[in-house]
């Protein structure tokens, strides 16, 4: 029995391809002592990962390099290469083929571990895998393989030439590129000798002025074995993570402490991504593999939508984490420089998740990393709403003058009243005229159950609108949107019910929902989650936000996130990001509650939100069973024909881990 991916709540693609990376395929030591005992799994993981990209629908696939954990040189690398081609065919899985260092040898820094490449190791390489250096088509796309580690080296130049000919000749076409090592992590100006991660000048400058000369759509990279991600003005650059174990170097990027074996056994990050072309666009799927050694057959599992494909949906974060922290990992093997590096999971994360919106502070807007990430956001579909103080006095128009166009939605905070002063009813009137406005008290001292000291509260209640709307339209102000908190131990269906019930609001545009995950139960959390926003998205406009994005452990407020601190997803995560795919697919309009069970109505039929084991209470009818943790999708009869309408059944189900 094999693995099945659905692929039907997906927008769709022209074309469809896999780059996956980093394998390094391991000869079986047997007995021998190593120093890292997932060495050991490298294999199998490798095994299981190609298995996994060999059963998606694609025109192509390449594979980025690093095949082997040999080297040219070690005595059994031949072998290697033998045994992980073998492999490759075991796995029906076919890919064109990019030079790693592990394959050809290593950039020509002396300060590199293993050689530089040299022409007997490039010669070995061509007799088996043909030139390192080429180009093919799928459809509207050209498709340019490049060798990275012969960049500043007496063998570049036929490369050199060869891949300004492509690039002129195609000048019209769209263009993807893919080599091994990334031109850089942090910025095009930073140190090469030493860095075991960039490529060298000059050539690392010839190739990004020409990426962006001719407006290269996306560049692909491996060799890092973590996630990164950045772009040259219109080019994307992916860096794709292993299938076989992760970089120990990069767990400085995370306030947690490391992952098994000094962080080189972060087994949630591996994985690789199944790219498709969606009208002028490419959309990006990580496929998460978590290290797992057998292929999980038996099983169909469905992929999401990307911020890009889901114009509209209602789930957004408040990052109360930094979009983008930084780090320098120390100097340590294998560079012998300090790296200085982004964390960009919580990105890649909103990517994954498919948020359409994010909360931010508007101090973020001061800082140009933080500033220039978010505005990555928004080319990826993801709109950006930011929060600012009111305070009285003050103009706003200074604020908004000093970032023009940098936000989707101001939110303006009130402090200490949920009601604005006439003075600010003046300020907003004036700035709405410009910009799009948001409301939001700020009322410190609430009391919360469970708690010792009072909290801070952020958000109007539902039974604060009536009077808020009333004080608007007294100005004849109409504002965009306001923020309703959701109780985090209470019933966000409940909530969202009593605003439904209000008189119309003639004076607020929309409301947007802010939900604060409240405890350590993973469980409760994903359920919680998912009935927030089922809710949400019964209403024709309006966002949920959620946070926080990542695990608060050394504040009053400790509580689990959607990532943990070393940023890989909790259960809540997986829940929201296949709820909202599907609620976006068949476009709910409208729920009942019946026994505990809460059905909304859509264009599919019923779809029902149901605890782990539970059953849909209408019989008759295929139902097709989701369990939004795990992400898999199965199709059953339930016998007997009273039912009139098809069925979806949505569970928030704990995953099934294979054990370490």
């Amino acid at each position: 029995m094999s693995l099945i991916f659905d692929l039907s709540l997906l927008p769709e693609a022209s074309h469809q391809f896999v780059v996956l990376s980093d394998t390094h395929y391991m000869i079986d030591p047997g007995s021998a002592p190593l120093e890292f005992k997932s060495r050991r799994h490298q294999s199998a993981r490798a095994s299981a990962a190609l298995q996994t990209a060999a059963a998606l629908p694609c025109d192509f696939a390449v594979h980025l390099g690093d095949l082997v954990q040999e080297y040219p040189d070690t005595p059994d690398f031949e072998r290697a290469l033998d045994e992980a081609l073998a492999q490759l065919r075991e796995s029906n899985f076919t890919p064109q083929h990019v030079a790693g260092n592990h394959d050809v040898g290593d950039k020509p820094d002396a300060s590199m571990p293993t050689h530089p490449t040299d022409e007997a190791s490039l010669a070995s390489y061509h007799s088996r895998f043909g030139p390192s250096h080429y180009a093919f088509d799928c459809g509207p796309l050209r498709a340019i393989v490049l060798n990275s580690q012969t960049f500043n080296t007496p063998y570049s130049a036929e490369q050199r030439a060869f891949f300004e000919r492509e690039l002129s000749e195609h000048a019209s076409r769209r263009i993807a590129v893919f080599l091994h090592l990334p031109p850089y992590l942090w910025d095009a100006a930073e140190p090469h000798w030493g860095h075991y991660d960039n490529i060298g000048e000059p050539d690392r400058t010839w190739l990004l002025d020409l990426l962006v000369g001719y407006d290269v759509e996306i560049l692909f990279c491996g060799h890092v074995h973590f996630a990164f991600y950045d772009r040259l003005r219109n080019t994307r650059m992916v860096v794709v993570p292993s299938t076989s174990f992760t970089r120990p170097g990069f767990g400085h990027l995370f306030a947690s402490a490391p992952a098994p074996e000094q962080g080189r056994d972060d087994r949630e990050k591996l994985g690789f991504y199944f790219c498709r072309l969606v009208g002028d666009r490419i959309d990006l799927h990580l496929v998460r593999t978590e290290g797992n050694e057998t292929l999980q057959t038996g099983q169909t599992r469905f992929l999401t939508r990307t911020p890009t494909a889901l114009d509209g949906a209602p789930l957004g974060w408040t990052l109360t984490h930094a979009l983008c922290p930084t780090a320098q990992v120390p100097i340590a093997f294998p560079s012998v420089v300090r790296q200085h590096v982004r964390n960009d999971y919580p990105f890649l994360s909103l990517l994954e998740i498919g948020a359409t919106r994010v909360r931010v502070p508007w101090t973020d807007l001061d800082d140009p990393l933080q500033k220039r990430r978010l505005q990555m956001l928004r080319s990826e579909g993801v709109r950006v709403h930011v929060f600012a103080p009111y305070v009285e006095n003050a103009n706003l128009h200074t604020l908004l003058d000093g970032h023009p166009n940098a936000a989707d939605v101001w939110e303006v905070q009130l402090a200490g009243s949920p009601w604005p002063s006439s003075e600010c009813l003046m300020h907003l009137a004036d700035c709405q005229r410009r910009t799009p406005l948001a409301l939001c008290p700020v009322l410190p001292g609430q009391t919360v159950y469970g708690k010792q000291h009072p909290r801070t509260r952020i958000g109007y209640r539902v039974d604060e609108l009536v009077e808020l709307n009333a004080r608007l339209a007294q100005s004849d102000l109409r504002i965009e949107s306001v923020c309703c908190r959701i109780d985090g131990d209470g019933q966000p269906i409940e909530s969202v019910d009593a605003y439904r019930a209000l008189p119309s609001l003639s004076h607020i545009g929309r409301v947007d929902w802010l939900l604060s995950l409240p405890h350590l139960d993973d469980e409760a959390h994903a359920l919680l989650a998912c009935r927030a926003l089922f809710a949400a998205a019964a209403l024709p406009d309006g966002y949920l936000f959620v946070d926080p994005p990542q695990d608060l452990d050394r504040t009053m407020d400790a509580c689990h996130g959607l990532l943990d601190t070393r940023c890989n997803p909790r259960p809540a995560f997986h829940a929201l990001r296949s709820l909202n795919t599907l609620l976006h697919a068949y476009r709910g309009s409208g729920y009942t509650q019946t026994k505990g069970a809460y059905r909304m109505h859509s264009s599919l039929g019923r779809i029902e939100l149901l605890s782990a084991g539970e059953e849909p209470s209408l019989r008759g009818q295929d139902v097709r069973s989701y369990d939004l943790v795990n992400g898999t999708v199965k199709t059953k009869n339930n016998g007997g024909n009273t039912a009139t309408e098809p069925i979806l059944c949505v569970h928030w189900s704990m995953p099934v881990r294979e054990p370490a």
